[in-house]
């Protein structure tokens, strides 16, 4: 009885981890610490920076008229996506590298690889449609608007942006009578003017061109900041006369410039990534307990 008690006693007690077990254990504990800690840190800083990239550097507003450069801001946050993206591939490798089977290696590389294909497919075509000029110019002519103006009446407002940012208005195109004299001027000039047609013709935008001929007349609009501009028409008090104003407009160059940049970086560094990790998947595929 004596012998049959002390083999079941045995038989409870845990079984021996080796110095390494514990070792590997405790150092991936310590990365998972350390990589927690650090996403922390950056959703604090991204917090910080939408304030900064709105509010200060992009001259955000809420009264009287609502501006958000929403634009910027979006840069902002892909950019630092992007490194927790990248240092998490390098977490990813430490924590393969120190865990304590085969079969826990094989599950971080197969999850590892299907997150990165996601990641591909989404930022895959997110950057298609921001590269793809048909795209692009389908939503710009959307957004397009048109105006008929005469002398007689309020000469028609429009913003340099919509409210986001998201939508510039690249220029302004005029058709109308030959002779007709076309003056685009800032909201806060125009009330300055205080209706007196040669002050206006004073502070008009477009210096060169203002006379309407047998072509149309094409005036940029300046990009910067969110203003409202005013397009006065000045008939030489031939009160016949009218034009139509058609504002072109274009998606943010923000939008088609970094954000579709900081989108093939994503692409790219996720298809490295799943090349990286196809080898390693295979090694310990077969010890592992996951399928």
């Amino acid at each position: 009885m004596a012998k049959v008690f002390i083999g079941i006693r045995a038989f409870k007690q845990p079984m021996p981890v080796s110095g390494k077990v514990l070792e590997d254990s405790i150092r991936l504990g310590k990365i998972r610490r350390i990589k927690y800690t650090l996403y922390m840190v950056q959703t604090v800083i991204l917090v910080a920076l939408s304030f900064v990239v709105i509010f200060v550097t992009g001259d955000a507003t809420i009264t009287p008229k609502l501006y958000l450069p929403m634009a910027s801001f979006i840069a902002v946050i892909a950019l630092l996506l992007l490194i927790t993206c990248l240092e998490s591939f390098f977490f990813r490798i430490l924590e393969i590298r120190f865990a304590r089977s085969s079969s826990a290696r094989h599950l971080m590389a197969k999850n590892s690889m299907k997150r990165a294909i996601v990641i591909t497919a989404i930022t895959g075509i997110l950057a298609f449609v921001l590269v793809v000029p048909s795209i692009i110019g389908s939503v710009e002519r959307t957004s397009r608007t048109t105006t008929v103006v005469t002398a007689s009446m309020d000469p028609p407002s429009f913003y340099s942006s919509d409210p986001l940012a998201l939508v510039e208005s690249r220029d302004v195109r005029v058709t109308g009578d030959t002779g007709l004299q076309v003056y685009l001027l800032t909201d806060e000039n125009y009330r300055e003017s205080n209706g007196v047609m040669s002050m206006m013709f004073a502070y008009r935008i477009n210096k060169a061109e203002y006379v309407l001929g047998p072509n149309d007349l094409l005036i940029d609009v300046p990009t910067g900041k969110y203003l409202k501009f005013r397009l006065v028409l000045n008939d030489m008090d031939n009160r016949d006369k009218s034009a139509t104003m058609v504002i072109e407009k274009s998606i943010a160059s923000t939008f088609t410039g970094l954000i579709s940049l900081l989108m093939i970086a994503f692409v790219v560094s996720n298809v490295a990534w799943v090349v990286y990790l196809i080898p390693i998947e295979r090694k310990y595929s077969a010890g592992s307990i996951y399928k």
